[in-house]
């Protein structure tokens, strides 16, 4: 069995033709009809048969040719990995969630143009909804989010019916972040009684669904916020609290200057955790600088959540 076997069987399925698919290869159809048949030969089954429409697989012949794709990707990709990264060019798309840009937007941009200097990467900030619309209708190549666990199968559901991929990339808890001059700043255990006497920042709607999760109606207005920069400018200020990944305060300004701190909330770190995802459609295979992309993100996110395990015990939830 050769490589080249493999690009044949996958061409003529492609075309549904031998005399179509010969003509790629520069062949006969007689020598594209040999290959075909050798191989066959050597598996022991048909690959294709003929009906109305042309040729068309067979049973076994749609897992081999299931099989034959992916080795052709993967001797691409190894193609990839012979070449010079710095010699790659291209357009790639990502959209990552508010508490996932914050926290590694400005290690993937610097990752990733170490090792591919003249491919272009658009990033952009979306909420989690908003990721997973772009990545449906294919305006942004891939996505990275997060949601509470509570929500783990509505949102699988969402991505399945929109023929989105999803990986899983890190599990986190929530936390309550504070001023420091707040009066739950002090405070060993912060109780969910406690906030239903607490004005809460909300960002795009996020910390109310929180609330309803845990049917905290807390007694003062919420302060409605859309830009991330804002609602930490509002809670530094010590005006207001909110609930976030304890990754929102990765390698930000405010927490690295004491400005805002996290806390935990009794009774609900280990009931309530936030999955991050990697998410890209299903429609399309991924070009080998994709998957270089992802595997990046991947480590990048995953290295830095490992160094954030040396937090100050003031820090952590």
């Amino acid at each position: 069995m050769r490589i080249e076997q493999l690009q044949h069987i996958i061409e003529i399925d492609d075309k549904k033709s031998i005399s179509e698919a010969a003509k790629t290869f520069f062949m006969s159809q007689p020598q594209l009809s040999h290959s075909v048949k050798n191989l066959e030969a050597q598996l022991g089954y048909k690959i294709f048969r003929r009906n109305k429409a042309g040729l068309i697989p067979t049973a076994q012949g749609k897992e081999v040719l299931g099989l034959a794709r992916e080795i052709i990707n993967n001797v691409e990709e190894m193609k990839t990995i012979g070449s010079r990264e710095a010699e790659l060019t291209g357009n790639l798309s990502l959209s990552l969630g508010p508490a996932v840009f914050n926290a590694f937007g400005s290690q993937i941009i610097e990752s990733f143009y170490q090792m591919y200097p003249n491919v272009n990467l658009m990033i952009t900030e979306d909420v989690a909804l908003e990721v997973i619309e772009k990545v449906a209708n294919r305006t942004c190549l891939l996505g990275v989010t997060g949601w509470p666990d509570e929500q783990d199968d509505t949102r699988k559901m969402l991505l399945d019916a929109s023929n989105i991929a999803y990986q899983e990339v890190i599990k986190d808890y929530f936390g309550l972040i504070v001023g420091n001059q707040h009066p739950l700043a002090k405070k060993e255990v912060v109780t969910l009684a406690d906030l239903e006497e607490m004005t809460f920042v909300d960002y795009y709607g996020f910390t109310e669904g929180f609330l309803r999760m845990f049917g905290i109606k807390p007694k003062n207005q919420s302060i409605f916020v859309y830009n991330r920069e804002v609602l930490k400018s509002v809670i530094a200020a010590n005006e207001g609290i909110a609930i976030f990944p304890r990754f929102f305060l990765l390698n930000d300004i405010y927490f690295d200057q004491g400005l805002l701190n996290i806390q935990g909330i009794e009774n609900v770190m280990d009931r309530m955790k936030v999955t991050m995802y990697l998410i890209y459609s299903r429609v399309e295979p991924l070009s080998p600088l994709a998957k270089q992309l992802i595997k990046m993100i991947i480590e990048t996110i995953r290295e830095t959540m490992h160094r954030s395990l040396t937090y100050n015990a003031h820090r952590t939830v």
